[in-house]
């Protein structure tokens, strides 16, 4: 289990927390990321990043690297606690995850990382279900999620 913890400062007078982000293989076909950020760790996000996290868009990212191929699965979360389970992961590949914060201004900050997962040879060798590993960075995709307007105090 892959775990970040942030030591207790003085001056900022944040206690001492931990937070929970990790990648493991149930079976031979199936990988489970779990995660539990604190509260403490998204209101530095927001320090860092300049806006409120509820704005934010939160991702866990898992990479995929077999025979020179590198292929990247996105999913976008609403809560800092879960666990998401993906079946029929092609073997004999190395796999990452990580967990991505990204503010309006689409400035992408990474909070958690697992190392490099050796998933052995199981006789899933389609890897449709990853995307390329540049599917990711489509800002249009990232900027849509910000460009709806509202319009207070219009008389109908």
């Amino acid at each position: 289990m892959d775990q970040h913890s942030f030591p207790y400062n003085i001056r900022s007078g944040i206690p001492f927390f931990r937070d929970v982000f990790d990648m493991n293989i149930q079976n031979s076909h199936t990988l489970t990321v779990r995660w539990n950020l604190s509260v403490e760790t998204m209101k530095l996000a927001e320090t860092v990043l300049f806006e409120k996290t509820p704005d934010m868009i939160k991702e866990i990212r898992i990479f995929m690297k077999r025979n020179g191929i590198e292929a990247v699965r996105t999913k976008r979360i609403k809560r800092d606690k879960g666990k998401w389970l993906i079946v029929q992961v092609p073997g004999h590949a190395l796999y990452r995850a990580e967990y991505r914060i990204l503010n309006s201004m689409n400035v992408s900050l990474k909070l958690a990382e697992t190392e490099d997962t050796l998933l052995a040879e199981n006789g899933v060798s389609d890897i449709n279900s990853f995307r390329n590993a540049e599917a990711h960075t489509r800002w249009e995709e990232q900027f849509s999620a910000y460009t709806c307007y509202r319009s207070e105090g219009r008389e109908k």
